[in-house]
């Protein structure tokens, strides 16, 4: 499908007014995510980057089309005061990374659910890890603290560093995958540990195109699990018994 197109930058003055209908978060539903998300964005009159998105189904095209069909779902509304945001999260996390590698300098961008801010630093890159990623994670829970307070409205951070996200992204889609095909043969629902919105979505979309499961968000506040539920399959109709196969009399 085609993507909207855009004759302006940003959202259009109906939006960037202070008019809490047009700006309230508000559910869409289509045939995949990504499909839903161009809904929202002719509604808003916003290009994606400007929509903060939560998955709330990922979706599924069913068996042959037919069986199992099941729309996306997805929650969206517009995000207010970009420039500004993302200079405050620039210098929160400058500021706080400075006493740990030398020279940090952060890019910040816009993502679908989240704003990400990567840090990119002369030093050694690995101090702002730690095993298992687990500085970085210490650090990011400081930013989204500070900016909560500061910014009048809900703003998921993530931080990055080195690619370690990404690298954990791709473990989360295998990992995904995994329990989809546990969830298939043993035909029970499976479900991931407690995720942030991301990594739901990074689920989600893992899943996406495999037919024969759907996956659903379940869970209260910010951190959900992701279910994994198999398909009933399809029922068959009964074959007509051939005239051979028929009991012959006796």
């Amino acid at each position: 499908m085609r993507a909207p197109e855009w004759t302006h930058s940003g959202c259009d003055a109906q939006v960037k007014e202070n008019n809490y209908r047009m700006n309230e978060a508000k559910d869409f539903q289509n045939k995949s995510v990504d499909e839903a998300i161009e809904d929202a964005c002719t509604f808003f009159s916003c290009p994606r980057e400007e929509l903060e998105i939560s998955i709330l189904e990922g979706g599924s095209s069913g068996i042959f089309g037919l069986v199992g069909v099941r729309k996306a779902r997805i929650k969206a509304q517009p995000r207010i005061r970009l420039g500004e945001l993302e200079a405050m999260i620039r210098t929160i996390t400058e500021r706080i990374t400075a006493d740990i590698v030398d020279n940090p300098r952060v890019r910040v961008e816009q993502q679908s659910d989240m704003i990400k801010a990567t840090i990119e630093s002369t030093g050694d890159i690995e101090q702002l890890l730690g095993r298992d990623g687990q500085v970085l994670g210490a650090l990011e829970y400081v930013v989204n603290r500070i900016i909560a307070r500061r910014w009048p409205n809900a703003v998921r951070i993530m931080l990055d560093a080195g690619g370690f996200r990404e690298k954990q992204d791709n473990e989360l889609s295998i990992l995904a995958v995994s329990l989809a095909e546990k969830a298939k043969s043993t035909a029970s629902p499976q479900s991931t540990k407690p995720l942030p919105s991301y990594q739901r979505r990074i689920v989600h979309l893992a899943l996406q195109s495999i037919t024969d499961i759907h996956t659903k968000s379940k869970g209260d506040g910010p951190m959900k699990r992701v279910l994994i539920i198999p398909r009933a399959p399809a029922p068959q109709e009964p074959m007509e018994a051939s005239a051979g196969d028929q009991p012959h009399a006796t």
